[in-house]
């Protein structure tokens, strides 16, 4: 089975200047690094459009685009984000469109909505994680809500955004109530538990040590730890050693390694006693240079690096393993 465990779908807000100024600031980290913009400065708007930006921001991605973007991909995991104000802007996902027919304006608090309707279209193909943001409007009101998303909606997990919405992770009176009834539900807790380039994230707030609390009071809680905790990629695999029930997944890190540092990073993980089998592959696309065919071929081919290293290959049924039936048993599909 193939199955990208972490991508993302619709818009992150109605405004669509707001979001291509969300767009330009994720990428200008990685247009720098290319050369194309200047490195000193912000970028002129003429400078933006000769750098190739598209403007076209958090493109609106609909189901028709993913599946088409995801060839060969059996199953792909579609991930809500949570309402929260930016800028003055209150931001989430929304269906720009109305394609999907939730009715009224687009509006981020009906981001479950928006992620059910998208499942509606293919349940056998789009696996659902709805997302709550308790800073928002309390933790009772998140509660009610992740009980909505998945047993009124059908969602089968969350996600969760600590540091882009300033709550931590370990957060006892925010953070723990959404544990307890994810528990309950029997879903898995995906937490975006690592760094971001993002000016407003809070960047302590994304380590992924915070979430050893979590671990230590929920034991059977299933937990993903998103991109694998990138920077802080060893704390996180410590984490995945340490508690029986926490995975990781590659997506973000992946596109910032080479295949040889990717063939190296799987290689020590089982010297390091964490299993590839709780390795999960993702790009978060739509994401720039998140594109899921040459990001499945990268971890795919790692093992020609192999003879170059003087390294044993990883073997084959664990590399198939990553790229979808480690994420299919932690969600119980056959």
């Amino acid at each position: 089975m193939i199955i990208d465990a972490h991508s993302h779908i619709l818009s992150l807000a109605a405004d669509p200047e707001f979001t291509v100024e969300y767009g330009r600031e994720g990428s200008l980290c990685i247009y720098r690094s290319m050369g194309r913009v200047p490195s000193h400065r912000l970028p002129t708007e003429d400078e933006w459009e000769a750098s190739g930006f598209s403007r076209a921001g958090w493109p609106l991605i609909g189901p028709d685009e993913a599946r088409r973007d995801h060839p060969g991909f059996d199953k792909i995991v579609v991930l809500a984000v949570s309402p929260q104000y930016l800028d003055g802007h209150l931001i989430g996902t929304v269906d720009t469109s109305g394609r999907l027919g939730v009715a009224g304006p687009p509006d981020p608090e009906k981001c479950n909505d928006y992620i059910a309707a998208v499942v509606g279209t293919d349940p056998g193909y789009f696996i659902g994680f709805g997302s709550v943001n308790p800073a928002f409007r309390g933790p009772d009101a998140a509660v009610a809500e992740l009980e909505r998303a998945v047993t009124g909606l059908g969602l089968a997990g969350v996600k969760l955004y600590p540091m882009y919405q300033h709550w931590a992770a370990n957060d006892r009176e925010l953070a723990f109530p959404l544990y307890r009834k994810a528990s309950d539900l029997g879903i898995p807790v995906m937490i975006h538990q690592a760094g971001s380039t993002r000016i407003d994230a809070r960047l302590e707030l994304g380590r992924p040590a915070l979430l050893d609390d979590i671990g230590r009071e929920f034991r059977d809680l299933r937990v993903i730890i998103a991109h694998c905790g990138i920077p802080w990629v060893d704390e996180a695999l410590f984490l995945l050693t340490k508690h029986p029930h926490f995975y990781g997944e590659l997506s973000y890190l992946i596109a910032t390694l080479t295949r040889r540092d990717l063939f190296l990073l799987l290689h020590r993980c089982e010297p390091a006693f964490v299993p590839l089998e709780k390795i999960f592959f993702g790009t978060d696309y739509p994401g720039f240079l998140y594109d899921p065919v040459k990001l499945a071929g990268k971890l795919m081919t790692v093992n020609e690096e192999a003879p170059v290293l003087s390294l044993p290959p990883i073997p084959e049924s664990k590399l198939r393993g990553i790229m979808g039936d480690n994420v299919a048993a932690v969600l119980g599909i056959t």
